[in-house]
């Protein structure tokens, strides 16, 4: 069963809004990610663009395209899906951010790590 790390609660990530965090893999290696809520649902992917593996954000927090639509690479431009991380438009096209296990259990989120 996999350990559980409480990142936050629901109430602290409004609709439309990401949140950064960082953990440390099973390797021992500082991740840093980012939560995004959308219609009922939480998603989690780690924070690096996979054209070139640099950041996402342009200051903490800020990972949505003025719309607040997608997931956005403030270096590119590259747009993501919020629901399934793909993106649609950018140097990246038909890749993925790589999700981070992630559940809700009792009104908190909490991180899913074997």
């Amino acid at each position: 069963m996999p350990a559980l790390h409480k990142i936050c609660t629901l109430a602290d990530l409004e609709p439309g809004l990401c949140r950064q965090f960082n953990y440390t893999d099973a390797s021992g290696t500082l991740i840093e990610a980012l939560l995004v809520k959308t219609a009922g649902t939480v998603r989690a992917y780690q924070n690096a663009c996979p054209h070139w593996e640099v950041e996402l954000n342009w200051q903490p927090h800020e990972f949505l395209n003025p719309e607040r639509t997608h997931i956005s690479c403030a270096i590119h431009g590259a747009l993501f899906r919020l629901e399934d991380g793909l993106c649609v438009f950018g140097p990246c096209v038909r890749q993925r951010l790589k999700p981070v296990p992630v559940r809700v259990v009792d009104g908190a989120i909490y991180l899913s790590i074997p």
